[in-house]
């Protein structure tokens, strides 16, 4: 996608909001057809996508619980925090296994829904995840479009300008599946729903088999 094209759809991906709160998740066919019984949300921001997908997967009939992630939790807006079905976790992605220790990750019930969105230890917390997840588990790591904007608001506010991203986030990806392309694939009906790779995530969305 060229730029000016991600930039019309930044307008309206920033205006998206569940019950009020602010989110950028679009995976409602992902839910549908592969139904998480544990989601792990890494970047919680006011908590609009973990609502969301509580939410959602309580529509869908699916027993589910969320866990969300953020070194700071403060801007959780206080509808995100009254949510039975989701816990808030304040902490640090480059010490993962502080946060999720192999005594809790072992408790969950899978098929698991893992996102990346914070953009910190990337490699190393794919690796650490890995080794406890099973077939049927999907990892999606957001924001590897090298053109997509780097701040949230851009498109949305023109004051902001526009920066794409650039392959840094990309790159980390290939650099994990180059030891572990035996363990997962990219999963084409995600990342092409909409044509080759119009999506945030380009080759993000990752299926353990």
């Amino acid at each position: 996608m060229s730029s000016d094209m991600m930039l019309k759809i930044a307008h309206g991906k920033y205006l998206n909001a569940w019950k009020g709160v602010p989110f950028f998740a679009t995976v409602q066919k992902l839910f549908w057809e592969e139904k998480p019984q544990t989601v792990i949300e890494l970047g919680a921001w006011k908590g609009g996508s973990a609502l969301w997908s509580a939410h959602m997967l309580k529509i869908l009939c699916v027993k589910s619980h969320v866990f969300s992630m953020d070194i700071d939790l403060s801007p959780l807006d206080p509808v995100a925090k009254e949510c039975p079905d989701v816990t808030f976790i304040e902490g640090n992605s480059s010490e993962i296994e502080k946060y999720f220790p192999p005594e809790l990750l072992q408790t969950l019930p899978h098929p698991w829904f893992i996102t990346e969105d914070v953009h910190i230890n990337i490699v190393g917390v794919l690796k650490y995840f890995d080794k406890f997840t099973e077939p049927g588990d999907y990892i999606c790591v957001e924001d590897t479009n090298p053109s997509a904007p780097n701040r949230p608001g851009q498109g949305l506010i023109k004051e902001l300008g526009y920066t794409p991203f650039g392959h840094s986030k990309l790159d980390k990806l290939k650099e994990f599946m180059k030891t572990h392309s035996e363990r997962y694939l990219v999963d084409q009906l995600y990342t092409d729903l909409f044509g080759y790779n119009v999506t945030w995530n380009s080759n993000g969305f990752l299926k353990r088999v």
